[in-house]
């Protein structure tokens, strides 16, 4: 029987730039106003990140299960699929996304969300661009890096 082992990766700012839409969506305050962010009709600002893309498909062709670990919300299922696709992001097992209805800061969704996720996959690591998310994996025994 072979077990495969899973690689679980972030979207924006792993393997989407989305400065430009972060950017256009901050308050005078510097908050982020997550509806606009979370908006599929500003996506054509992102770019691709192409050497994390790279990293991504070479674990693909070495036989690592892909599985995709987003705060986006379930309702830009489609576009965010659309565009993972566009950026030649296509081979991946599951794509995990927050409930419409979650509010909780991505350090406890995604600890939640991935701690959930080893009882069905060996996932080995999690690539993100928040600090404070890898510090509460870590923090729980999950391995997790930070990529910029």
């Amino acid at each position: 029987m072979i077990l495969i082992k899973y690689v679980s990766f972030d979207i924006d700012g792993v393997l989407v730039n989305s400065e430009s839409r972060l950017r256009l969506c901050l308050r005078p305050n510097n908050e982020v106003d997550w509806d606009c962010f979370l908006d599929c009709k500003k996506l054509f600002m992102d770019k691709p990140k192409p050497r994390i893309i790279d990293i991504l498909k070479q674990l693909r062709n070495r036989d690592f299960g892909i599985i995709i670990v987003t705060g986006r919300r379930e309702s830009m299922r489609e576009c965010t699929i659309n565009q993972l696709r566009s950026f030649g992001v296509n081979e991946f097992e599951e794509l995990f996304m927050r409930p419409d209805n979650n509010t909780d800061p991505d350090p406890i969704y995604k600890s939640w969300t991935i701690k959930s996720l080893l009882r069905r996959y060996e996932i080995l690591v999690h690539f993100d661009d928040n600090a404070d998310t890898v510090s509460t994996l870590v923090s729980n025994g999950i391995d997790a890096v930070v990529i910029s």
